[in-house]
């Protein structure tokens, strides 16, 4: 028999090595397979932490760069009933975003907010109190790099600076909702008591719906991605208003979005900043990167 195999030339080391062959080819499906199942890991919109980081990523980014938004829209005043236009926002900013070892992360907020009439999309100086009738000088602050700190639950820990108003903000719960087939959504709602550098307390209620596409938004890979924006807030009437006791809030109406570039933001915003900001056009990173400061 030994003389049979050894003619076939299956000698007992032959043999071990086509063992090994059909091992190998065994085995190598289910290595295959267990490969995939981990490339196909997704994120799971019932899993509190893997809701955490959906949020992350429709509303910032899971890793370290930046982040670029706009956001352009009528205030109303809910006034005696009815709803009265005032004025419109025209909003652009840039975030960079830096991962922190405890699954916090920080952030560097340069908001570049214009006030502008809803009809021409002028900034303004001033306006006529659709109300009252007074013709009012528009507030606001300049824009300033601003910081924040967000705890491994997505809570925001506003950062204090001499002249800049005081924000107690409160955050809560999310839970991602799907859009039709193909996309998923987070309702980020939120509430801050103002304390303006003059003392001047108001309150700033803020529900937001961000969008995405959820094959990229469940994905763990993809780290940053677009987003779609509808955003609505309800506050106190602002001091400058100059409303007095009278009862009413002013209300957002907004649409925007999350884009992958500075120069994806709106043209009439570009124009906007070009007019009346034009170092922090040429070079909005650096702006970024300044120290923060009060500016007008």
């Amino acid at each position: 028999m030994i003389e049979n195999c050894q003619a076939a030339g299956l000698d007992r080391r032959s043999a071990l090595r086509l063992g090994a062959i059909a091992l190998a080819a065994a085995t190598m499906p289910a290595s295959a397979a267990a490969a995939s199942q981990v490339k196909k890991r997704t994120l799971d919109p019932a899993n509190p932490a893997d809701t955490l980081l959906i949020y992350r990523k429709l509303r910032f980014r899971t890793d370290d760069g930046l982040v670029f938004s706009w956001l352009k829209g009528p205030y109303y005043a809910a006034y005696q009933g009815d709803l009265i236009p005032v004025y419109a926002l025209n909003l652009g900013s840039i975030q960079r975003v830096t991962q922190n070892p405890d699954g916090s992360f920080s952030l560097i907020d340069l908001e570049m907010s214009f006030r502008v009439d809803v009809e021409t999309g002028e900034r303004l100086s001033k306006l006529r109190n659709p109300i009252t009738g007074e013709i009012v000088k528009v507030g606001g602050r300049g824009p300033v790099p601003f910081p924040v700190r967000f705890t491994a639950t997505n809570d925001a820990e506003i950062a204090k600076l001499p002249g800049q108003p005081i924000y107690e903000h409160t955050h809560l719960p999310i839970k991602p909702f799907d859009i039709g087939k193909t996309d998923i959504a987070v309702r980020d709602r939120s509430h801050a008591k103002v304390t303006a550098p003059d003392g001047f307390i108001s309150h700033l209620n803020e529900v937001s719906t961000l969008s995405a596409p959820k094959a990229l938004a469940l994905d763990p890979s993809v780290h940053y991605l677009e987003a779609r924006v509808q955003s609505n807030d309800v506050r106190s009437w602002p001091d400058w208003l100059k409303m007095g006791d009278r009862p009413g809030t002013l209300n957002l109406f907004a649409n925007g979005a999350k884009v992958s570039r500075f120069e994806d933001l709106p043209e009439d915003f570009h124009a906007l900043l070009e007019k009346h900001y034009p170092k922090i056009a040429a070079d909005p990173i650096a702006a970024l990167d300044a120290k923060p400061s009060v500016a007008g």
